[in-house]
């Protein structure tokens, strides 16, 4: 078993490492674009449990500050951030839904939406429910025990791809109004491959990119590893300001349905936690 947790910025390295040490270096793991500005904080974590990664999420949640703004409107101040976690309020609802694209269900309530240029996304249980979750949604029963969430009891996944592409607005206006945000974090299940030290971030399994309003690439991270079966992984930035207009998520190395062994990494995603969304410059 192996357990990493990091966080990083341009003056502080404070590292927590389980049965194998191993420092997680921004210069090996990310990339921040451009030479004059300030480096985000890197919050990293894997390991077998939901234990090996939860003081790393709530560091990153204290680095955004509170409160969570749930379903509230905007726009609200630039400490706070919104939180997804895919299921739907309860962790006894086991429904698959099915693929949906663009995917809308927080684009008004919590300043959200999501694509890929896959069939759709949807949101399920490793197995069970009445739709039978990943494990028939993907025609694949090994999914039922390869998976797990961190926030019980649905993964969210995009179906005929392995991209997500996340953008933000100011919540409670349906949409129309574009927002940014100063930081974006996910909670990954089963990122077999690679190990994150010394990886190109365009060439891994699993990886975040992170854009500014202009389309611009400001930040690019791999995210780290822990072998075996239903681990679980973490990977979040925070800038000091809201710069943050979009984010691509690379989830394994194949779109979901083959196998996961040593020739595939299958990869789903559960919790979404960012930065309260920000009015851009010109709207204010």
């Amino acid at each position: 078993m192996q357990t990493k947790q990091s966080v990083i910025n341009s003056s502080t390295v404070i590292a927590a490492f389980g049965l194998l040490s191993m420092l997680l270096a921004v210069s090996e793991t990310a990339h921040a674009q451009g030479t004059n500005d300030v480096p985000p904080a890197v919050f990293q974590a894997a390991g077998a449990t939901a234990a090996s990664i939860q003081s790393t999420v709530d560091a990153f949640r204290a680095r955004l500050g509170d409160p969570n703004n749930l379903n509230n409107p905007g726009p609200l101040g630039l400490k706070g951030r919104r939180e997804i976690n895919w299921d739907g309020g309860n962790p006894n609802v086991l429904d698959t839904t099915a693929p949906v694209n663009p995917f809308l269900v927080f684009l008004n309530t919590r300043g959200s939406q999501f694509k890929t240029p896959g069939l759709g996304l949807s949101q399920a249980p490793p197995s069970g429910g009445p739709q039978g979750g990943l494990a028939v949604l993907f025609g694949n029963p090994t999914y039922g025990q390869i998976f797990k969430a961190f926030s019980l009891s649905r993964l969210f996944t995009p179906v005929g791809s392995n991209i997500t592409e996340a953008s933000f607005d100011i919540p409670g206006t349906n949409g129309t109004v574009p927002a940014t945000v100063r930081g974006f974090g996910a909670v990954f299940t089963d990122v077999d491959q690679p190990d994150g030290v010394g990886v190109d971030a365009t060439r891994a399994s699993t990886r975040i990119q992170y854009f500014d309003r202009d389309g611009k690439l400001i930040f690019t991270s791999s995210v780290p590893a822990s072998p075996g079966n239903g681990s679980l992984s973490f990977f979040g930035i925070v800038f000091d300001d809201a710069r943050i207009a979009s984010v691509v998520i690379k989830t394994g190395d194949v779109a979901p349905g083959p196998k996961d062994d040593q020739h595939h990494d299958i990869v789903m995603m559960d919790d979404f936690i960012y930065g309260e969304p920000q009015l851009l410059p010109s709207v204010r």
